[in-house]
């Protein structure tokens, strides 16, 4: 596609993530072959409780941080090669406000599972922050956008079917603890919204920043 050949010629396109499925998302479907990545080295452990009543902002700072992190600590802005670096952060936010990241236990992704599912017919949001880095010798430039997808749980499941889950051991690593790609996909009733955004990176949204930060 000639306006990713173009974005590539001008930029290195870096990811500062190790998820696999944003690498996917940015390789396969955006069409950034020569995609390098970043493993931010900020560390995810804003205070939880101070974002009781705007959880929303917890993923947006911790997506800014990452960011930060990373013109920091590669000194952006002095290198002569541009670069557009895409930072992301995603988190699942229930009913009562509550943040979700990756529960890393399988008792915990249980616990989750079980309250998505039987605990409230509301929906789960899944919100991506996405902050993304222009950087070249006149210096450093950064856009950020958040996007929500709503994730409707089926109430109906067996609950074997979600202790099957958890046993396979899958989905540890995720947010909120499933993947709606994979077999935790059978949970979910519907989704309102970006399925890539659920998935790790809205992918509609973060090509056209990606557009226009290269534009200018």
């Amino acid at each position: 596609m000639k306006s990713v050949e173009k974005i590539c010629s001008q930029y290195k396109i870096i990811l500062a993530s190790s998820s696999p499925r944003r690498y996917e998302i940015m390789h396969d479907n955006m069409g950034f072959r020569d995609l390098e990545i970043i493993k931010p080295s900020f560390e995810e452990d804003l205070d939880k409780s101070l974002y009781k009543n705007d959880p929303i902002q917890y993923v947006i700072d911790t997506s800014k941080g990452k960011a930060e992190s990373i013109v920091s600590e590669f000194n952006l802005g002095k290198d002569e090669q541009p670069k557009l670096i895409v930072c992301a952060d995603t988190v699942v936010i229930d009913w009562d406000n509550m943040i979700y990241e990756k529960p890393g236990t399988k008792d915990r992704q249980l616990t989750n599972l079980r309250r998505f599912c039987f605990e409230s017919n509301e929906p789960m949001r899944v919100v991506t922050a996405v902050t993304i880095i222009s950087s070249d010798v006149s210096g450093v430039k950064m856009t950020q956008f958040h996007e929500i997808s709503k994730v409707y749980f089926d109430s109906t499941i067996p609950e074997q079917i979600i202790i099957d889950y958890v046993n396979s051991e899958d989905g540890l690593q995720v947010a909120g603890g499933f993947k709606v790609q994979g077999f935790s996909g059978i949970l979910i009733d519907r989704i309102d919204g970006d399925y890539f955004n659920i998935v790790g990176l809205p992918l509609n949204k973060t090509f056209k920043h990606i557009l226009t930060l290269a534009s200018t």
